[in-house]
């Protein structure tokens, strides 16, 4: 490839990172602290580098954030199958009315 050809290549290329950083801070403009915005931008698929960049953090900060939102999300999953195993337990363990329901009124 030519000189000429890598020049064109390379400008093409800081236009489209142009356009990527426009569209990423247009997509968390409704979001309001910076873990949402990481985990939004995480979501569409962005790595932690591009991420930093598009919200002027440093990729470590990024990293670390993410880890913190990815750990939330495990507690929570874990706490809610938690609550899912114990109201299944606690249905199985309830003792049926007997009689009560298959009964039908005498007359």
């Amino acid at each position: 490839m030519s000189t000429s050809q890598n020049d064109v290549l390379t400008e093409i290329s800081g236009k489209l990172d142009k356009i990527l950083k426009l569209l990423a801070i247009d997509a968390v403009k409704g979001y309001s602290t910076e873990q949402e915005k990481i985990e939004l931008l995480d979501s569409l698929g962005f790595r932690p580098v591009e991420i930093a960049k598009f919200l002027n953090k440093s990729p470590e900060n990024v990293s670390v954030q993410l880890n913190i939102i990815r750990k939330k999300k495990q507690k929570t999953l874990k706490t809610a199958a938690k609550t899912e195993i114990e109201k299944t337990i606690t249905e199985e363990v309830k003792p049926e009315k007997v009689g009560a329901e298959s009964e039908s009124p005498r007359q």
